[in-house]
């Protein structure tokens, strides 16, 4: 233990002071990789996401995670064994978008909502690439194909439920000894302390704060990917686009955009999608590593998140390459592009709305029952 920590002591300065170098080197790449992730983190990145993060902010300090938690509770114990508050990280992390579900998870589990058990197995799972930035940044906007965004949707979440099916066994002696942790009661209607106008300026700079966290993670890990590809030698233009990715998900499957929408393509973009890149994982380090979560298990969930989406994908694309193929009529970053991803902002706006609607008429019927 004594001898890796003294490897990571050397290797990490290391790294960093060879970083450096490259940026004196190739001052120009560097600062064109700059400028590119954080135009793509300002008109992209931050639009698509920032209203999430407010959002969640605003739901977890008014209750809604009790709502959710009454109502979700039979589903996320019989398929995911958590109680039925982690509902509300499900349902954020699938609709929201990197790293909203791990911020989620690990602020609940900060706050003592839940176990540390239920907790791991949600933090696998339920930190996801958002459906506007697949339905529009990727389909619409990159390779001009509403359908091959649903395509690399449906691809997604199949593996992010089977990680959180396979997750069921992680920390099963946990559940069959008596709960010890001294977790938070779920109150169904519990009264904020503060008030309203001081619960919303909360919400705003604490979301203000994710996003210049993910803008800087976005620029930084840019450059990195942007370096080592002047470097390292790569056999073709798919293995460099991959490489990209790998280290920053969006310029990398902007790179296998240009080369069209074969089988192997398809698959690699879904995967890049599900594992989130190097970028995104330190990103979601950053909230994760202020609990006392184990990060390389999460790590591993998101390798397995990685190969099961692009393993579906390989395997389900030539049923769907016809339909696929026929959709191709979009010019990339179109206008039309644009309006899609306002679209599908308004339908899954209005799924929300219909979600929470439908918990707090539940939790009032349970609620009168009880009395």
């Amino acid at each position: 233990m004594k001898t890796k920590n003294k490897v990571i002591r050397v290797a990490l300065p290391a790294f960093v002071a060879g970083l450096n170098i490259l940026i004196v080197i190739y001052p120009a790449v560097a600062l064109s990789a700059a400028q590119r992730g954080l135009s793509l983190w300002f008109n992209s990145v931050m639009p698509g996401i920032l209203p999430f993060v407010i959002g969640a902010n605003l739901l977890l300090a008014l209750g809604a995670a009790n709502f959710l938690g009454i109502f979700l509770s039979p589903v996320m114990k019989r398929l995911f064994k958590t109680s039925g508050r982690g509902g509300f990280a499900l349902a954020m992390g699938l609709i929201s978008g990197y790293p909203v579900g791990a911020k989620i998870v690990s602020e609940m589990r900060s706050k003592g909502e839940l176990g540390k058990v239920e907790a791991q197995r949600l933090l696998g799972f339920t930190n996801n690439a958002g459906p506007l930035f697949i339905l529009g940044a990727v389909a619409a906007g990159m390779f001009g194909s509403v359908a091959l965004g649903y395509f690399l949707l449906a691809a997604h979440y199949i593996g992010a439920l089977s990680v959180g099916l396979i997750m069921r066994i992680y920390g099963a002696k946990h559940d069959k000894r008596p709960q010890k942790e001294n977790l938070q009661p779920i109150a169904v209607f519990s009264r904020p302390k503060e008030s309203f106008g001081h619960i919303l300026g909360g919400a705003v700079k604490n979301a203000m704060e994710t996003m210049l966290i993910v803008g800087g993670f976005m620029m930084l890990f840019s450059v990195v990917s942007a370096l080592l590809g002047q470097i390292l030698p790569l056999n073709s233009q798919t293995h460099s686009a991959i490489f990209s990715g790998i280290i920053e998900m969006t310029n990398g499957i902007g790179s296998l955009s240009e080369q069209g929408t074969s089988r192997i393509i398809v698959a690699a973009v879904a995967a890049l999608l599900s594992f989130g890149g190097l970028s995104i994982l330190f990103q979601s380090l950053n909230f994760i590593s202020k609990t006392d979560l184990n990060t390389p298990i999460y790590i591993l969930c998101k390798i397995g998140h990685g190969l099961i989406s692009g393993i579906t994908a390989f395997i389900a694309f030539p049923f769907f390459a016809q339909i696929i193929e026929n959709s191709q009529s979009l010019p990339t970053f179109a206008p039309s592009a644009a309006r899609t991803l306002a679209n599908s902002g308004i339908y899954f706006g209005v799924g929300i709305a219909v979600l929470t609607i439908v918990c707090v008429i539940a939790a009032i019927i349970r609620f009168r029952k009880r009395k």
